[in-house]
């Protein structure tokens, strides 16, 4: 999967600032940044919920993508399974390759248990993986998951992990996190964002290196990353607000 110099402006807002990356086939990648550093809204176009401005987003031929937005709602009424099948329906899966598809989801995430459990009878962790079940219904080649971590416990996330290690490989996937121990701990590639620009892409030590902060913990890598690519950022768009200003009154 390749973003191609992708930009997306909200009014006066440049969220996303020629943000270019390529991400390999079977590779999990986590994307990190502050709040506010473009990580939803490049998702977002990533998974063609917001149009960009400019640039574009290449998926491998045929590829489907499947999109998980954090906290996605899911109906409590509806079982496990009801709700797995009505996703497959959306994914265009079709007659009896249906049932069988729900049944793969199932397994992929551990749910078979709960299938005929109501949605809204389960913790936020299994719920999380009754969505994620939802997604791969339509086998996805490319995993597009915002902030999948939220709102998790310890031992929750210590199973998001492994089970994100186990969906790479046979799939794409783009996922955004603060959590960084669990970048760390499994991330094959790291996109970090400040300021709607890519200031970091590699793995954790290309990281590191390009931080310049030694042998410290990721976090400061990342943060140190962060602070040095929005402030460039701001300086940088303040120098367009003049040149922009300067034309202004010479027309």
């Amino acid at each position: 999967m390749i973003v191609e110099r992708v930009s997306r402006r909200f009014g006066a807002r440049l969220a996303l600032d020629d943000v270019h990356l390529a991400i390999a086939p079977g590779r999990l990648c986590a994307l990190c940044g502050g709040n506010g550093a473009g990580k939803t809204t490049l998702l977002r176009v990533v998974a063609g919920f917001l149009d960009a401005d400019r640039g574009r987003v290449r998926l491998p031929e045929g590829a489907r993508l499947g999109y998980l937005p954090e906290g996605a709602p899911v109906p409590p009424e509806l079982t496990v399974a009801e709700y797995v099948g009505h996703r497959a329906i959306l994914a265009g899966v079709r007659g009896d390759a249906r049932a069988a598809a729900v049944a793969r989801a199932l397994t992929e995430v551990e749910l078979t248990a709960r299938a005929d459990e109501p949605m809204g009878r389960l913790s936020k962790g299994l719920r999380q993986r009754a969505a994620l079940a939802g997604v791969l219904v339509g086998e996805p080649a490319v995993l597009i998951l915002d902030e999948p971590a939220s709102g998790l416990d310890e031992l929750q996330r210590t199973e998001l992990r492994a089970r994100l290690r186990a969906l790479a490989g046979a799939r794409t996937i783009l996922w955004s996190t603060h959590e960084l121990s669990d970048v760390e701990a499994v991330a094959d590639q790291i996109v970090v964002l400040a300021g709607g620009r890519v200031v970091a892409d590699g793995d954790v030590a290309a990281v590191k290196a390009r931080a310049g902060t030694g042998p410290a913990p990721l976090r400061d890598a990342i943060a140190a990353l962060a602070a040095a690519g929005a402030g460039a950022g701001a300086e940088e768009g303040a120098g367009r607000g003049e040149d922009e200003d300067r034309g202004e009154g010479a027309r």
